[in-house]
């Protein structure tokens, strides 16, 4: 993985661009554009979520490939905020070994010293996809600085990493045991 004079990540012939609060027009686009046509969003909703795109991801031939997104929300029990974390990769640039854990850590790079007005105090991710829940993916995940606090209300692990460098804890009553 190596950097770029601006800002720009290289991983395995991807290119990571930051673009969180400023994706320019054609950026915004190709963004709406991969998530219609993947069916994935709804266009309002793909509209609303292109101001939440941390990194774009494009293949060695410069195809949109994928986005990391976040938004911020409170943890209920008084945890505080934190950024929530999302990944999409197009399933043709889907399998691409450690690209999309680079992803995630140039996200948590960039955000832990973002400022927001509401100073998230870490990234928390919920894991949609049961391929994650296998001893490699676990072993990235905490290899990366997350920790499994529990899983929510759908049986879904949830994983966090404090910016302060401490151990989540999940607020009592919030979620079931991991």
């Amino acid at each position: 993985m190596t950097d770029s004079p601006a800002g720009d990540i290289e991983f395995r012939g991807y290119k990571l661009t930051p673009v969180y609060g400023r994706a320019p027009p054609a950026a915004r686009d190709d963004i709406v554009g991969m998530w219609l046509a993947a069916g994935v969003l709804a266009p309002d909703e793909a509209h609303r979520r292109v101001d939440e795109v941390v990194y774009t991801i494009r293949n060695p031939s410069g195809e949109l490939a994928g986005v990391n997104t976040v938004y911020v929300q409170d943890v209920p029990g008084g945890a505080g905020p934190y950024y929530f974390y999302r990944t999409f990769v197009r399933p043709a640039d889907r399998g691409v070994p450690g690209l999309t854990t680079a992803a995630f850590k140039a996200a948590v790079a960039l955000l832990r010293d973002h400022p927001h007005a509401r100073s998230p105090r870490g990234v928390v991710a919920i894991v949609e996809n049961a391929k994650l829940a296998r001893r490699g993916a676990v072993a990235r995940m905490k290899q990366v600085g997350l920790h499994l606090v529990g899983r929510d209300a759908q049986g879904r692990d949830v994983w966090c990493v404090k910016f302060d460098g401490t151990v989540p804890v999940a607020p009592a009553g919030l979620l079931k045991p991991a």
